[in-house]
């Protein structure tokens, strides 16, 4: 009972992959006439979606989907020119069924994609094949899916396709699937990705028109698979090395070259016997397409389309309880940024280092009577975990650092997600020189909030 499927994206592509037995080719070009097909991309804009735990326990858990998710951001927004408020994410219990509906639909990308525009779809979850339905439908599994009642509780398939074409106005659109496994391998394979199907899915039968093009991780009759070396997906790991591979200017003709080379290669020496092989399907006209492509007229999402979208899982990582993920959220992360110490500022800003002393996390006047006030309001709030979060911060400038761990992990039970919870809790680990549980929070720290330097160190 396992199958998986991951990556959906939107982007302007024009190479096709044709899977012949094992071999992999993408030299298939529709090349248009028309001047208009090469239009400047006016804006671009990314919807990702990675599941790797499921609220049903029958639905087994899969190691990278969420982390290849928050990768595959991270190449967009640091590397991809993407905005990051154009980018909304997804993760684990943030991707029901009907908030992915709605993001690709009416709150997110029906009113802010425009027609010169690119964009990008990205799942990472569990999927279903047709054979499961008996009526040639195929599922993705959201968060909330119930396995046995995927007609009423999974994202079919078709579905996605047709608002794609009926609900989103850009002319160019790449949806990246790492779909998973053919009917011949065992459903209790650990590694490998997806539910039990028959057979995997197939581009051809999922192509949806001119400027679009879908990417699957496999071939339909093999299996895609995690990584032994790496805690990645291997489609995910080698289409961001694709994508890299001569620079931001790599046409995705020559990062799937690239990728579909190592994907195989790695897959064949690690797992004896077993193929996988990348397929792309396209019907795009015109000059080839490069994902990090500059926008030529990026816009500014309206306050009243951001009034409307509840605060993705960037957002929430930042400690952002409404709002845009990336647009209002960071606001309140800029607002934070200026009350941040001076000596702090450069670090916190910095994507390259970060040291971490007790004036990140605090620095008033009077540390006594601060915390004195502190617990009085949060007596007063006592359901409120800011509150708490506050006094443990406090506590920190104090050098009470069993009083703050104690607060961070009470404050971490009532939001598991918070990744200054996290960050917070480091420090009194290592000021109590319990480094192994510092570096292991630092970890969750980072993960919970993938815009944080990854080069990170503890000071006084």
């Amino acid at each position: 009972m396992t199958k998986k499927w991951k990556q959906l994206g939107i982007t302007l592509l024009l190479s096709i992959c044709v899977t012949v037995g094992n071999a992999c080719t993408s030299r298939v070009f529709a090349q248009g006439q028309d001047q208009d097909l090469n239009k400047p991309v006016r804006d671009k804009w990314a919807l990702i979606v990675g599941i790797s735990k499921f609220k049903n326990s029958n639905v087994p858990s899969l190691k990278f989907a969420s982390k290849d998710a928050l990768d595959f951001y991270n190449y967009l927004i640091k590397e991809g020119n993407f905005k990051p408020d154009h980018v909304r994410v997804l993760l684990d219990e943030q991707a029901t069924r009907q908030r992915i509906m709605s993001e690709l639909g009416n709150k997110f990308l029906h009113p802010l994609a425009k027609k010169d525009d690119l964009v990008v779809l990205y799942f990472s979850t569990h999927g279903s094949p047709a054979q499961l339905d008996g009526e040639g439908k195929n599922f993705l599994v959201a968060y909330d899916s119930e396995p046995d009642e995927l007609w009423a509780s999974g994202i079919e398939m078709q579905q996605i396709l047709e608002n794609v074409n009926s609900r989103i106005h850009a002319d160019r659109a790449l949806l990246v699937l790492d779909a998973c496994h053919s009917g011949n391998i065992n459903p209790n394979t650990k590694d490998g990705k997806g539910l039990y199907r028959a057979a995997n899915i197939d581009p051809n039968a999922m192509t949806l028109g001119t400027g679009k093009m879908v990417l699957c991780s496999s071939s339909p009759e093999e299996a895609s698979w995690e990584s032994k070396r790496y805690q990645n997906g291997v489609f995910t790991r080698n289409l961001l090395e694709g994508l890299r591979a001569k620079g931001a200017n790599t046409p995705m003709s020559d990062a799937f070259d690239v990728m579909c080379s190592n994907i195989s290669n790695e897959v064949q020496e690690d797992r004896p016997g077993v193929r996988q092989t990348p397929a792309l399907n396209s019907k795009w006209q015109g000059n080839g397409m490069i994902l990090a492509v500059r926008p030529a007229a990026p816009q500014l999402i309206p306050q009243t389309v951001s009034d409307l979208l509840p605060p993705d899982s960037i957002a929430i990582m930042r400690g952002g309880k409404s709002g845009v993920g990336g647009q209002n959220n960071n606001v309140a992360f800029a607002t934070r940024l200026s009350n941040a110490p001076s000596d702090q500022k450069t670090n916190l800003a910095s994507p390259q280092k970060l040291v971490l002393t007790w004036k990140y996390f605090s620095n008033v006047e009077n540390p006594d009577k601060a915390y004195t006030s502190a617990c009085e309001a949060g007596d007063a709030n006592f359901n409120n975990v800011e509150f708490l979060f506050n006094k443990a911060k406090i506590n920190i400038q104090r050098q009470k650092w069993s009083a703050a761990e104690q607060q961070l992990k009470n404050a971490l039970i009532d939001d598991p997600n918070r990744w200054d919870f996290y960050l917070a809790r480091a420090y009194c680990y290592y000021k109590m020189k319990r480094n192994a549980l510092a570096m292991s929070d630092l970890e969750n720290a980072k993960f919970k909030n993938p815009t944080l330097p990854r080069d990170i160190e503890f000071g006084d």
